[in-house]
């Protein structure tokens, strides 16, 4: 047997479902296929795994044509729904097939599908699903569900049953409802490092070469671009561009001009030699390449690791986006970073508060008597452009 570790592949070959898998269809003398691979699946949590990572696997190699599996997941997710409740079938599917995956699939289009895409989806099908079976035990069509019973069920509950926004809005417009109120979900107030810690975490990931180089490089992309793990982990080497002597990345529409610190740090990751397993065969070339065949790393994984050496993620990613925010406009900011633009404007608007109440403060430090005056801290350094 021509391979590193044989001793481990003739274990995985007698012991593996996944060689058995593969023992039967090959026994079956025909060509394997996404559909067959999606039957096996519904069998069991423990039986999905092992299908999912032999797709993984046969996609990989090419044995499997590619598709984007966090939208089948959604799918899926939906008939585990349905087998609980088949009578909310005639509402439930409909939604999901002309409302929730078209946005779905026009997203996977600008950018790869995530496991948060997936949540997100999951979300509200829950969501609608716990708000159906609400109206079903009180003997109510949704039609003659009132804004009293709406309100009465978003209290009784946790801060996602405010997802059933998107649910309810979509039924009034199909006449399948009344037009029923529910406020957007309040979303927690973003928080951020003082600029000198911010600046001393940069530094760290920039120069710090005790730390390992994929926790450098993260934690730059977090801390210099405000960008979300979720983004950071689908990075590909082609997202790196070197011309006329300046590299810049494509996080969206525009490319990001990088300092050279950054710059020198990402292409070292990307010439580093892969770890060997799955990541050195991967057709996909991941800056951040995953323990999966042919995937990239998990953004709880990576947040995990960042944590561990002391860079707070949600604190980090406000603080820059927040500096980032003061300097450019939501319509340069958007297309820069890959926000929507309501979401630049919101930034923005943070931004200008924050720095109204940091002048305020300075103003009130400067008219305290000396001796009241703490010392103005020292800066770390400089990031070199």
């Amino acid at each position: 047997m021509n391979c590193e570790y044989p001793r481990t592949a003739l274990r995985w070959l007698l012991n593996s479902a996944s060689a058995r898998l593969l023992a039967n269809t090959a026994a079956a003398s025909r060509q394997l296929t996404h559909a067959d691979l999606d039957q096996l699946a519904t069998a069991g949590r423990g039986t999905a795994q092992t299908i999912d990572y032999l797709r993984q696997v046969l996609v990989t190699f090419g044995v499997l044509p590619a598709r984007d599996e966090y939208l089948v997941r959604i799918e899926r997710h939906l008939g585990r729904v349905l087998t609980r409740w088949p009578e909310q079938a005639p509402l439930l599917r409909p939604y999901v097939r002309w409302s929730v995956m078209p946005r779905a699939r026009r997203r996977s289009t600008h950018s790869p599908s995530t496991p948060g895409r997936a949540q997100w989806a999951y979300v509200r099908i829950n969501a609608a699903a716990d708000f159906l079976s609400f109206a079903t035990e009180r003997g109510l069509a949704l039609r003659e569900v009132t804004q009293h019973q709406v309100d009465q069920w978003l209290a009784g509950g946790a801060s996602t049953r405010y997802e059933v926004r998107d649910f309810l809005v979509w039924a009034a417009r199909r006449g399948h409802s009344q037009d029923l109120l529910v406020p957007h979900r309040a979303k927690p107030e973003p928080v951020g490092l003082d600029e000198d810690s911010h600046w001393d975490l940069l530094q760290q990931c920039l120069y710090d070469e005790e730390l390992p180089l994929d926790v450098r490089a993260a934690g730059a992309l977090l801390l210099f671009l405000g960008q979300h793990l979720t983004r950071i982990v689908t990075l590909t080497d082609s997202d790196l561009i070197s011309k006329n002597g300046r590299t810049a990345l494509l996080l969206d529409r525009s490319p990001v001009h990088l300092p050279v610190p950054l710059a020198t740090l990402l292409t070292e990751l990307v010439e580093q030699s892969p770890e060997p397993g799955w990541s050195a065969n991967s057709p996909m070339p991941w800056l951040f390449p995953g323990t999966q065949p042919g995937a990239h790393r998990s953004s709880a994984s990576l947040a995990r690791t960042l944590t561990a050496h002391g860079i707070p993620i949600r604190a980090s990613r406000g603080t820059a986006l927040i500096q980032l925010a003061q300097d450019m406009p939501p319509a340069v900011l958007a297309p820069l970073l890959g926000l929507h633009v309501i979401t630049a404007e919101q930034w923005r608007r943070r931004a200008v508060t924050d720095w109204t109440a940091y002048l305020q403060a300075r103003g009130r430090a400067l008219a305290a008597p000396d001796s009241c005056r703490n010392p103005e801290p020292q800066s770390s350094g400089q990031l070199v452009v």
